[in-house]
C-alpha cells in the first residue's frame, strides 16, 4: 500500500505534468499524443490519461490522436464578434483615461483591440504617447498612427491569442515601467478575482501589473460571474474598471466596496 507521502508526491508530479501539457497546447492550440509522449518522455497511455483528466476539468477537448484547447480559447475571430458594440464603447471610454506623455501597456484580446483602434484614430491633447503590448494584431493596428511610439514585446508565438508569451517576453516586460496597464480578463469572480483562460498570458499580466502605477480592467458585463481556470489578481487589486451599462447592480456594489473606480461606457 502506498504511503501518504508517496501518494501526495505522485499527485504533485501529475499536476505538474498536466500543466506542462497545457503549456504545450497553449503554444500551438493542438497537440498529438505521440508528440506529447516524446516531448515529455511519457508513455502514450500516460498522456491519454492526463488528457482525459484535463478534459474532465474543462481545460481541453480530446480529438482523434490528440487534443485541442477548449473552444473559448481557440476561436479568436468568434470572440471578436461577440458583444462587439459593448467592446467598442469600452474601448472609447478607456481611451479617455490616456494622458499626454504616458507610457501605457495594452493587454492582448478583443476588447484591447477596440481600445487600440480608438488610439490609432488619435486622442485629443495627446501628442506624445508610448504604447507597449504583446498583442501582435494590436501592434499592427497601432502602427497606423504616425506619431505614437509602439513597442511590441517579443517572445514565443501564442497563435490562438495572436500574442507573444514565454520567458523572453517576461524578461522584457520586467525591465519596463508603465503609467497605466489596460488589463483584459475572461472572468470576474469575487472569490477568484480577475481570471484568465491561459497560463502563459497570465504570467505576462502579472509582470505588467507589478510594473504599472495603475491598473485599469477592460471587461464587459458578460464576464461577471464567470471564472477562468487561472487567477490573475484579487478583485480589489485593480484601480479602475471600464464596463458596459448592462453590468448588474451586484457587480457595481462590489466594485464600490472594493474601492474600484467604475467607469460605465454608454
Amino acid at each position: 500500500m502506498p504511503t501518504p507521502e508517496k501518494t501526495t508526491t505522485d499527485s504533485v508530479l501529475a499536476d505538474h505534468r498536466r500543466e506542462l501539457i497545457l503549456d504545450a497546447l497553449a503554444k500551438g492550440g493542438q497537440c498529438r499524443v505521440t508528440d506529447l509522449a516524446q516531448q515529455f518522455s511519457l508513455s502514450p497511455m500516460t498522456v491519454r490519461r492526463d488528457l482525459q483528466v484535463l478534459e474532465e476539468q474543462g481545460r481541453l477537448r480530446r480529438v482523434h490522436g490528440g487534443a485541442v484547447l477548449v473552444d473559448s480559447e481557440i476561436d479568436y475571430p468568434l470572440r471578436a464578434r461577440e458583444g462587439q458594440t459593448q467592446k467598442q464603447r469600452i474601448g472609447q471610454q478607456a481611451a479617455a483615461l490616456i494622458r499626454n506623455g504616458m507610457v501605457v501597456y495594452l493587454d492582448s484580446g478583443t476588447t484591447a483591440m477596440e481600445l487600440a483602434r480608438r488610439i490609432r484614430e488619435g486622442l485629443p491633447d495627446v501628442n506624445q504617447l508610448s504604447i507597449v503590448t504583446h498583442g501582435i494584431n494590436l501592434a499592427m493596428e497601432l502602427a497606423g498612427h504616425p506619431a505614437y511610439d509602439v513597442h511590441l514585446i517579443g517572445g514565443e508565438l501564442y497563435r490562438n491569442g495572436l500574442a507573444t508569451v514565454g520567458p523572453v517576453a517576461l524578461a522584457q516586460v520586467g525591465q519596463l515601467h508603465f503609467d497605466l496597464f489596460f488589463m483584459g480578463a475572461r472572468g470576474i469572480d469575487l472569490e477568484a478575482g480577475w481570471t484568465n483562460a491561459n497560463q502563459l498570458e497570465t504570467q505576462l499580466k502579472h509582470a505588467a501589473i507589478e510594473r504599472s502605477r495603475d491598473v485599469c480592467a477592460i471587461a464587459d458585463s458578460t464576464k461577471w460571474g464567470q471564472r477562468g481556470f487561472v487567477s490573475i489578481v484579487p478583485f480589489e487589486r485593480v484601480s479602475a474598471w471600464v464596463c458596459d451599462n448592462e453590468l448588474p447592480q451586484a457587480a457595481r456594489l462590489a466594485a464600490d466596496n472594493a474601492g474600484i473606480e467604475l467607469l460605465i461606457a454608454s
